[in-house]
């Protein structure tokens, strides 16, 4: 968190309007971007809309963050810890008993952590990949089946990172079950080449999926168009103003300090808070709570390792045997009640995605410091966190397009993919797993639902209306980018030629979030200034391929065809309806074969049934302890 510059408006009046017109994920629980995955109705029932009349799906492509996760890195625990510790020294807790729950509550998550692996998914995110990949089969069988009868593909994506890789595998292994039952072969994992582990069939995507940093997770460096993109948008969010000064706002109006100062008074006295807003007491995340001012992770004067780890012992030996994420950027820090308070709430939100991991002899609750909080203070404390990713990663303030246009090359890749299918390739999905910075400026550039609207651009803002908050804006995380978030579009073709343009029918794509049909939003909210996309006809959420590149600013010049068709819809229970020859999948035979892309699954017949190949890219990822 920034540290805070200056005192905002009055308290009382920002909470009110705060604490009205948000809807929330379930219960008035607050998690902002850590919402577990709540699978919709709409999933459950299959209730789709069919693809319009002599058409049908051929293609279908996703981008997916990793599900649910423990802790990304010892950070938040290690701050409180170390302010625990302080206070346990100078008298700053209320009581011996709030002092004995804190850090046995700190220490437990810790533990948790350690043994489920900082950054790892956590029993729950594995369940909730799986079901989506279960529930992507069911969807599209009638593709899938046809594809397996055909020998075609299944392309594997990731980050590189080990949860989004290992998120990808959960959904393949729901995946997999669901369509092991209904056809009559099986899944072949291929052995891997000596000396180089399990195979894997992901392909490392990093330009496309992990576009917002010049590192790779794998350590590399990006090069060419990749890098020139990461570093411009790194540039551009830590050199901001406008961003820098909203930031700072919101996490010093009145507001932000009275719920701080009211969730932390349960813990800590109030003389110790105090004295950590006026600079008294400061905790970096080093071994002394040092700063370490050229965060390099020794001590400025003796040199001395100060890199602060979950466990004792030497950081370079524990990073090597538990990962790099059990030691903390040294550069983290708590310096306001602020600060503090956020690091809390943090924990009280990771809680829900480690609930089974929350058991034996590192059980933590951190709901009790929140059950009570007053009306409205749990809003605020997702405010501040959403500000945050809405203003570096989402659609910012009104004027600029930096921290969207990030994504440009994977919705060139979404576009890429379809034409390549179209014109004969064999690769039948292709499925993509990443992060809440993948997500969010994606869904900002297609002008998905809840990241169209950006806030004013206010360079020195006076009150809230001058900056991004949750009366004037519906941007939330918990809905744009809960845990394992998805957008999928489905493609559907058909032959012959239209009679409208003389040339082969346009394919029709339609999208859904986190697994409910939307529309493709207006993006004309947006500085690109672009107009409306309009679907094939008035309630559909099918839309001409064509359309899509115009309205969403792929071609340089507006599309010349009608957007529109004439059509009968229905809705689908996972299948597409059949209106006659029109609507079944092409042959093998009807399209030119092509040799599968690295990092595929190919489906290929056999003489008892079907049997899946996977070849690719063998890659070996870091396991946490405990295997699932």
């Amino acid at each position: 968190m920034r540290r805070a510059l200056g005192s905002g408006v009055a308290g009382v009046a920002a909470l009110a309007m705060l604490a009205t017109g948000t809807a929330h994920a379930a219960n008035d629980t607050y998690y902002s971007s850590k919402q577990p995955y709540i699978v919709p109705q709409q999933a459950l029932d299959m209730s789709y809309s069919a693809a319009p009349e002599g058409y049908a799906i051929t293609y279908t492509e996703m981008l997916a963050r990793h599900s649910s996760r423990g802790l990304s890195s010892y950070k938040y625990d290690a701050l409180l810890k170390l302010m625990g510790q302080t206070a346990s020294e100078v008298g700053g807790f209320v009581s011996e008993e709030a002092e004995q729950t804190f850090m046995a509550n700190v220490q437990a998550i810790i533990d948790a952590n350690v043994e489920n692996g900082y950054g790892m998914l956590t029993g729950q995110g594995a369940t909730q990949h799986q079901g989506i990949g279960s529930r992507a089969y069911q969807r599209n069988k009638q593709l899938f089946d046809q594809a397996a009868a055909d020998g075609e593909t299944i392309e594997y994506e990731s980050s590189g990172e080990a949860r989004a890789t290992e998120s990808g595998e959960n959904f393949k292994r729901g995946f997999d079950q669901a369509s092991g039952s209904e056809l009559a072969g099986s899944y072949v994992t291929p052995t891997a080449p000596a000396g180089e582990g399990d195979a894997a069939p992901f392909q490392k995507s990093p330009d496309t999926l992990y576009f917002h940093k010049t590192d790779n997770p794998d350590g590399s460096e990006k090069t060419g168009e990749a890098a020139d993109i990461a570093s411009r948008y790194e540039n551009f969010v830590e050199n901001n103003e406008t961003i820098a000064n909203a930031e700072d706002y919101i996490e010093n109006v009145d507001a932000s300090v009275t719920v701080s100062y009211d969730l932390l008074s349960q813990i800590f006295t109030e003389d110790f808070l105090k004295k950590v807003d006026d600079g008294t007491y400061s905790w970096y995340n080093t071994t002394t709570g040092a700063e370490d001012a050229d965060e390099d992770g020794h001590d400025d004067v003796t040199g001395e390792d100060i890199r602060n780890c979950a466990i004792a012992g030497d950081p370079d030996e524990l990073m090597a045997q538990y990962g790099e994420d059990i030691c903390g950027e040294t550069g983290k820090h708590i310096t306001s009640v602020v600060d503090a308070a956020m690091d809390l709430y943090n924990l009280y939100i990771i809680a829900a995605d480690m609930q089974e991991e929350n058991t034996g002899d590192h059980t933590f609750n951190f709901d009790q410091y929140f059950a009570d909080v007053p009306a409205g203070d749990g809003d605020v404390f997702a405010w501040i966190l959403d500000m945050e990713d809405f203003y570096e990663k989402g659609p910012s303030y009104a004027g600029q397009d930096e921290t969207y246009r990030i994504a440009q090359p994977l919705l060139d890749d979404f576009f890429a993919s379809i034409d390549e299918r179209v014109a004969g390739g064999d690769t039948a999905a292709t499925f993509r797993f990443a992060h809440a910075e993948t997500i969010m400026p994606f869904a900002a550039l297609i002008g998905a639902p809840g990241s169209t609207q950006q806030a004013p651009a206010v360079v020195e803002p006076q009150s809230v209306d001058d900056v991004y908050n949750y009366n004037n804006n519906e941007w939330r995380g918990e809905t744009v980018t809960p845990m394992a978030a998805n957008i999928q579009w489905d493609v559907a073709t058909r032959d012959g030629i239209d009679p409208k343009t003389g040339k082969a029918y346009t394919p029709l794509i339609r999208m859904l979030y986190n697994e409910k049909e939307v529309a493709f939003g207006g993006t004309n909210t947006l500085a690109r200034g672009l107009s409306s996309c309009t679907p094939v006809a008035e309630g559909s959420t099918w839309y001409k391929e064509s359309e899509l590149k115009s309205c969403l600013g792929l071609n340089t010049v507006e599309s010349t065809e009608d957007p529109t068709i004439t059509v009968e819809t229905g809705t689908s229970g996972g299948q597409q309806q059949d209106a006659g020859d029109a609507t079944k999948q092409p042959s093998a035979s009807d399209r030119p074969k092509t040799i599968p892309k690295t990092g595929s699954v190919m489906i290929v017949p056999a003489v008892a049934g079907v049997v899946l190949v996977a070849a690719g890219v063998t890659l070996v990822f870091i396991r946490r302890a405990k295997q699932r």
